[in-house]
């Protein structure tokens, strides 16, 4: 017996669970009313207590639900001197976890983690540093990256209202004085592509527009559209973001579009960029070639070299690997004809027995695209 208030009472009962490695839940909460049989009363259960419910959805799921027997009752006492807490039921029929971290009830955030959250998502802090920040104020935190994912999901949901994500991105980019243009599918309100620069990106541009850098970075939204990246180069060779696109594919047409928005951002009709760096996507370089046929399309070395590294890992041995590494590169960074002839001479030498790989270096990347990569 113990008298406490409702609110304590609520409280001790979990700890004293959490302390004993069992998350105690409240299955029944009464409040006493002018109504019959309405007194004042709280029920705590096992969260593993009572049994599963299927559906007739036809879909498999699980559930912790094992009809544990466990169960408190607490009601006040009859001289109004608190509340007593009464254990119709100690026992269990489950083994007890060893540690309590990431449980779905206990892992909860409590009100000052929520703001601790909300005050680090305002500063753009990643949901992984958010964590790490949680534990460092509380070493005994079993709260996992995964609530504060959900955390920060609801706080995004506030944030927008009633508008839809995409609804909301306008919002934003209208707010914030960006350049933008959108499209949308035929008799429909659906958005196929959209453009977006700032401002003060518009004028870097026209001041430095002789190098730009064209890429597209994927996983970055629920709708698994790539974000389509364009960045500019100063004459001391700092980059800085020119615009951002999203499009419902990376087809040349979309490709097309976006360029066409990115030429309309030069103040002089006649000003276009006079490299630009891709990677092999031939959708965006046959888009270049239309939209920009005096623009010369370069092909980044870092993917290219990535890309033979690991076809040859794939198909060469291991003792030969590095060997066949820094042939690769010499025939990269040859410096004319005589020299690159050569260093192929030698690299075809080297990968006599792993003409599939040498196949690949020269049907993907030599032969139709060593103008654009190789430093002749």
């Amino acid at each position: 017996m113990k008298d406490l208030v409702r609110e304590e009472v609520i409280r001790w009962i979990q700890e004293v669970g959490i302390d004993n490695k069992v998350t105690v839940i409240i299955s029944r909460s009464d409040t006493e009313t002018d109504k019959r049989g309405r007194s004042n009363k709280l029920i705590f259960d096992c969260d593993k207590g009572g049994k599963h419910k299927s559906t007739d959805s036809g879909t498999q799921s699980a559930s912790k639900k094992c009809g544990c027997p466990f169960k408190i009752r607490s009601t006040p006492a009859k001289d109004g001197s608190g509340w007593k807490i009464d254990v119709k039921c100690g026992l269990y029929n489950h083994g007890l976890p060893d540690r309590l971290e990431g449980h779905s009830f206990i892992g909860r955030l409590t009100t000052d983690e929520k703001q601790h959250v909300v005050d680090l998502t305002k500063r753009r802090v990643s949901p992984r540093h958010i964590f790490l920040s949680l534990q460092d104020r509380d070493p005994e935190n079993v709260t996992r990256v995964t609530h504060v994912y959900k955390h920060k999901s609801v706080i995004q949901k506030e944030i927008r209202g009633p508008r839809s994500e995409i609804q909301h991105v306008f919002k934003l980019i209208e707010d914030a004085g960006y350049v933008c243009w959108s499209r949308k599918k035929d008799d429909s309100e659906v958005v196929r592509d959209i453009f977006w620069a700032h401002r003060d990106s518009v004028k870097l541009l026209n001041i430095f527009p002789i190098v730009l850098v064209m890429d597209s970075t994927y996983k970055t939204n629920k709708y698994r559209q790539s974000l389509f990246e364009i960045v500019g180069m100063t004459s001391i060779e700092l980059t800085f973001a020119v615009a951002f696109a999203y499009m419902e594919s990376e087809q040349t047409e979309n490709f097309c579009w976006v360029l066409e928005k990115l030429k309309e951002l030069f103040v002089k009709k006649d000003l276009c960029p006079q490299v630009i760096l891709t990677n092999r996507d031939l959708a965006l370089m046959k888009a270049i070639e239309i939209v920009f046929p005096r623009s010369i399309n370069l092909l980044c070395r870092f993917h290219i070299n990535k890309n033979v590294g690991a076809k040859c890992k794939q198909h060469v041995v291991n003792d030969l690997q590095k060997t066949i590494d820094t042939l690769w590169m010499e025939v990269v960074w040859a410096s004319d004809e005589v020299e690159y002839g050569q260093r192929l001479h030698q690299l075809e030498q080297a990968c006599v027995d792993y003409s599939r790989f040498i196949n690949y270096v020269k049907d993907t990347w030599l032969t139709p695209h060593r103008h654009r990569f190789v430093g002749l």
